[in-house]
């Protein structure tokens, strides 16, 4: 483990109590530990050095406090769950400071891996994982260029769990396409007026429509729901309704449809054809009735 006592976690953290028993959360880190791994395709942290290191570190810690805290905000005892309040000198915090804090648990836990996944795009040893096989593979090259083209907050680890969408979105665009899509050759900073920009606009809004479609509302990314999170006034936030998520993943359906003509147009206009002028109907005109039977 990166973190093996409990003076580690009050460091990282500054709420952890260094002389709590290190013993009760342990399981926890590990759990956390895993999880990151799995998803960066990782044996282990343990290797890490310097700065990919202390992020690592952070991103454990915060993590780990949080799943600890929610686990002891009752006490569980024999007979099952326990609320003890002295009235004289402790009171309940209300739910809605719980969710604040938790809130603020997971800004630093993503902010911690979003600095992790920064320091391993540098690393010589992570170039050979196939997750970076993978991203060398995908148009949109890294979290700058999703952020350029998509206004979300920018995250390299948002831009990790894109991947898979990415991809098929991807995968779709180039058959819309057709012949001369060579990712390899759209990797360069985006330009408005090529098919290369539409081609990659399009896929970055079909791949956020199918995460937002194929994920449950609590396994978003934090990135991703801050999109449609909205302020209930006061000390209340509320998470975005089925509705409105559904009425935001519309959107980007048919902002993507129009990326894909907008493809299409500017590929046949640099190649030099004439772009499409017929009409499925004849234009309306009074002076020109006409009924074929």
């Amino acid at each position: 483990m990166i973190i093996t006592k409990s003076e580690d976690l009050r460091n990282l953290t500054g709420s952890f109590y260094a002389n709590n028993d290190f013993s009760k959360i342990e399981n926890t880190i590990k759990g956390v530990e895993t999880d990151i791994c799995r998803i960066l395709g990782m044996q282990s942290l343990d290797g890490l050095a310097g700065d990919a290191k202390l992020a690592a570190q952070q991103a454990v810690a915060f993590m780990a406090t949080m799943r600890f805290y929610r686990l002891n905000d009752i006490s569980h005892e024999n007979a099952g769950r326990k609320v003890k309040i002295d009235k004289e000198n402790e009171a309940r915090p209300f739910e809605w400071q719980l969710a604040r804090d938790d809130r603020a648990h997971l800004e630093e836990y993503y902010r911690a891996l979003d600095r992790l996944v920064f320091c391993l795009m540098g690393n010589e040893n992570f170039h050979q994982s196939a997750l970076y096989q993978r991203i060398q593979k995908v148009i949109i090259g890294n979290a700058d260029e999703l952020t350029w083209l998509t206004g979300i907050e920018p995250s390299p680890w948002l831009y990790i769990q894109l991947l898979p969408f990415l991809l098929e979105s991807q995968q779709f665009v180039e058959k819309a396409y057709g012949e001369g899509f060579i990712p390899g050759n759209l990797q360069q900073l985006p330009d408005t007026d090529t098919a290369d920009y539409a081609a990659k606009m399009a896929t970055a809004l079909g791949a956020i429509a199918l995460m937002g479609r194929r994920t449950s509302l609590q396994a978003l990314p934090y990135g991703l729901m801050q999109l449609t999170m909205s302020n209930g006034g006061g000390n209340t936030e509320t998470a975005p309704s089925i509705e409105q998520l559904n009425a935001y993943l519309k959107q980007l359906s048919i902002d993507q449809r129009y990326w894909i003509n907008e493809m299409k147009r500017l590929r046949d206009l640099a190649a030099g054809k004439d772009p499409a002028t017929h009409l499925q109907m004849p234009e309306n005109d009074k002076h020109h009735k006409f009924m074929r039977v």
